[in-house]
């Protein structure tokens, strides 16, 4: 089980909650990287944002670069590069040298980002990211890697019928969000295998922390909150004015995300990881990190995932 579960969402963040080193984060990458190699996980994952104040990582493969030549086999992914802000030619040059000199151990994933501050300092349209984003993802998976298996292709993240679409067509995985649940996720998983021209790879991100005390628990979810309203109220647009302007559309986003994070006793997260698995998902991304989780208690998560969740999981997988 433990070569289906990676681990997120290193960032590099230092945010007025938590400031921080960014050399000092940066460092802590590698020594992080090689803890989740040791425990015998797939694959520890960044992501890519630009132009805010906590410094969130705008390069993460060359961040990842830096920690995989700590590592041997640890995998290393990207949930997600915003696609339609890059030139697709660079992009897949610079996916070629990470993997050639990483020993083919790139995970790419790609999305279409949606901040509108992002677009507009490279003097692109977001209203147009979807078409740049199909143009784009199509010259990417023809420069892809030469020889590389199908079954590494990048994977495209999002649950829009337009994402699937896409990502079936082109023959990459589909990387699902946290917040999708139920006969939802199911229908999904199904819409996508259906369409799908080449293998079809389904993982889905779970926000998630080990714990087996009640006041951990709420104080996890209270930060997790307070972490996803900045997010959310500073950076989204819903409906086209930022989430801070429409407080109960910033409510029921928040109130989602709770729901649908895994915070409790190893044996309840493994019981509610079941459900995602059972829809027929493949790899599970399970995020532990996050600005306001300390390094010590970030290393713990992980070896909560390895040793106390996974095995559970691969119980669960052999009685069925």
């Amino acid at each position: 089980m433990l070569d289906r579960i990676g681990l997120s969402l290193w960032t590099q963040q230092s945010t007025a909650a938590a400031p921080a080193s960014i050399p000092a984060l940066y460092r802590r990458l590698g020594e992080d990287a090689r803890l989740v190699e040791s425990l015998g996980l797939h694959s520890l994952w960044l992501a890519e944002h630009r132009l805010w104040y906590d410094g969130w990582c705008p390069a993460p493969l060359h961040a990842a670069a830096a920690a995989a030549a700590r590592t041997e086999r640890l995998r290393f992914g990207t949930a997600m590069m915003l696609l339609p802000q890059h030139d697709p030619a660079a992009l897949a040059a610079a996916a070629r040298t990470f993997d050639a000199l990483s020993g083919g151990r790139l995970e790419l994933g790609v999305g279409l980002g949606y901040r509108d501050a992002e677009y507009d300092a490279l003097g692109l349209r977001r209203d147009r990211r979807g078409k740049a984003m199909e143009r784009n993802l199509g010259e990417l998976v023809e420069r892809w890697p030469a020889g590389a298996d199908d079954r590494r292709r990048p994977w495209v993240g999002g649950m829009a019928p337009a994402a699937i679409e896409r990502a079936a067509r082109h023959g990459c995985g589909l990387l699902l969000p946290q917040t999708l649940t139920g006969e939802r996720l199911a229908e999904t998983v199904a819409a996508y295998r259906a369409a799908a021209t080449g293998p079809a790879r389904v993982g889905i991100t779970k926000d998630v922390h080990v714990t087996e005390d009640g006041e951990r628990a709420t104080a996890f979810r209270d930060a997790l909150r307070r972490h996803f309203a900045e997010e959310i109220g500073s950076w989204w647009a819903l409906r086209g004015r930022l989430g801070f302007d429409q407080r109960e559309g910033l409510e029921r986003q928040l109130a989602r995300i709770d729901e649908c994070a895994l915070v409790g006793p190893a044996a309840a997260v493994a019981d509610a990881l079941a459900e995602p698995l059972e829809a027929g998902v493949e790899f599970l991304l399970l995020r532990v990190a996050f600005d306001f989780v300390a390094a010590d208690e970030l290393r713990d998560q992980a070896v909560a995932v390895a040793e106390r969740v996974a095995p559970l999981l691969a119980g669960e997988r052999s009685a069925a």
